[in-house]
């Protein structure tokens, strides 16, 4: 606690916390001082010292709290999981115990700079902006401050790198699937002939794969330990269970399928909480065959590839991979599907083969 000073002006008692004192229109007694000791102590004196001026201030981290509390009703496991790791090393350590009254333009810009210089990209730079705003925003609420200072500070511009994703062959799929055992092998093997997702595969229960009409139920998927619904609503679906995948299965359900429970199990018998394990796996046998090194992502890049350039609809295999429109499958694949030198409009050939009066 901090000390309270006196001083002696023409015999009336001044007393204060820094240089600026003010008059007790009382006398300049021992008396007196000790009376105004004790009234400091009892907090008697706080608003004549102004000290209750920030006490009802809220600092950044109080109302980052409030934020991820409203957020942890409504967000999945991995998107909260995100959140919460974006406040813990990268907003709190740096706004500390600062009130919200003391955030500034600049210091949002500051704190950007920092986040750049520590080499962090785009995707998280925005999400400490979306969180933050939310901050600001609550606090203009609360009628703390009047503007947001976020929207005062420009996202940092980021030049657009595009990662060029290089897809297997048949024949190195078949390398590695040659070179690789048990339920390894089994995973890799469906996730090159379904295109699904390695959370998706991994929450699969034996329930959903119907081997009488060759269906097989992606409505589920997990991450970071947690079964959460598939990542969009066109993510659940029930997609064709081509021959190749179905080997695989079936080589499968002899060595999980008597659990009636999800297709691959540790050794635990417990479902995988990551695809860790089949990274790892994936990985070493890809530098073991001297293969270019690619994420397990590519599996289903992969399969999105081998389906489009061998002519098949392009619609099918939307579908099957799972997204909400056939757009979004030819943005990124458009690149794979094989060019036609020339187009053979054979209708207009067998109309006008007579020739034709128009002009």
């Amino acid at each position: 606690m901090k000390k309270l000073r006196f001083k002696n002006r023409g015999g009336i008692l001044y007393f204060g916390l820094g240089d600026k004192l003010k008059s007790s229109k009382l006398k300049y007694t021992n008396v007196n001082k000790n009376i105004l000791i004790g009234k400091f102590k009892s907090g008697l004196l706080d608003d004549e010292l102004n000290l209750n001026a920030g006490k009802n201030v809220p600092t950044v981290e109080d109302l980052l709290n409030e934020v991820m509390s409203s957020k942890s009703k409504a967000l999945k496991h991995k998107t909260l999981l995100a959140y919460r790791v974006t406040c813990r090393t990268k907003i709190v350590p740096y706004f500390k115990d600062r009130l919200v009254t003391e955030i500034k333009p600049i210091d949002i810009k500051r704190f950007q700079d920092s986040l750049l210089d520590k080499g962090l990209g785009k995707g998280s730079i925005n999400l400490t902006r979306v969180l933050l705003k939310q901050v600001f925003n609550l606090a203009i609420l609360n009628e703390h401050i009047t503007l947001n200072p976020i929207k005062m500070v420009d996202m940092p511009q980021f030049k657009k790198k595009k990662v060029k994703q290089k897809p297997l062959t048949l024949d190195e799929i078949d390398l590695i699937l040659e070179n690789t055992k048990g339920h390894i092998k089994n995973f890799l093997g469906i996730a090159f002939f379904t295109g699904a997702r390695s959370g998706e595969i991994l929450a699969l229960k034996w329930e959903d794969i119907d081997f009488v009409t060759d269906t097989i139920s992606i409505n589920k998927t997990i991450a970071e330990g947690y079964i959460n619904s598939p990542k969009t609503n066109s993510s659940n679906r029930d997609i064709e269970m081509l021959p190749e995948a179905k080997k695989f299965l079936k080589a499968q359900q002899l060595e999980t399928g008597l659990k009636k429970s999800f297709v691959f199990l540790n050794h635990r018998d417990e479902y995988y909480g990551s695809n860790t394990h089949f990274y790892d796996n994936f990985q070493r046998t890809l530098k073991r065959l001297g293969l270019e090194q690619r994420s397990l992502h590519n599996t289903r890049h992969t399969f999105a590839s081998m389906m489009l350039n061998n002519n098949i609809d392009p619609l099918w295999v939307s579908n099957t991979l799972g997204h909400e429109n056939l757009n979004i499958t030819l943005s990124i694949y458009t690149h794979y599907m094989p060019k036609k030198q020339k187009m053979v409009i054979d209708f207009l050939e067998k109309r006008y083969k007579n020739g034709t009066n128009i002009i």
